[in-house]
């Protein structure tokens, strides 16, 4: 019996630490109820870190590098390598804010977002593997994926890319 009575007088404690305004609202025959809940400390809450660019190297049927790069908006970097790269599995590295604006600065200048979402935009060749692009303009994003004949400007990019790339220090997460 008394554990009974502490178990109920723990959940009515515990439901009222989150302070909650609720309104009804009766509509005929629904009743909707808003439920409006406030952070305790009256703080607003972190912003969750988003994907602000990626770079992916797909196979072929030779020894072509495979791997994955992400470029989060915490300055976050995940590598995931699968097949003929020297580091394999899942790395993360560290970027500065100003590596952030220098790769969203070079999209804009290479007029990323106007690119096709893929090259060649005719016919491919089977066997040849693709550089993958992604990148994030404030709301606006776009992937590209490139196997061959792509602009010029492109090229620039992804190398771009694939030099920062190569310059970070790299961990193992061990994932």
């Amino acid at each position: 019996m008394k554990s009974l009575l502490f178990l109920s007088l723990l959940a009515l404690v515990l439901g009222g630490c989150c302070p909650k305004n609720a309104r009804t609202i009766v509509n005929e025959d629904v009743e909707v109820i808003e439920t409006t809940e406030t952070t305790p400390t009256g703080g607003t809450p972190a912003q969750e870190a988003y994907l602000v660019a990626a770079f992916e190297k797909t196979a072929c049927y030779g020894k072509c590098p495979v791997y994955q790069v992400k470029f989060y908006s915490d300055g976050k970097v995940t590598w995931y390598g699968r097949l003929y790269v020297e580091r394999i599995g899942w790395h993360e590295a560290r970027v500065p804010s100003a590596t952030l604006k220098s790769i969203h600065d070079k999209a804009l200048e290479a007029d990323f977002l106007d690119f096709e979402s893929e090259y060649p935009t005719e016919a491919r060749i089977v066997d040849l593997p693709s550089t993958i692009t992604y990148v994030r303009i404030g709301d606006m994003e776009k992937q590209v994926a490139d196997t061959h004949d792509a602009p010029e400007k492109l090229k620039t990019f992804e190398a771009f890319l694939e030099d920062l790339i190569n310059g970070l220090s790299w961990h193992p997460t061990g994932r």
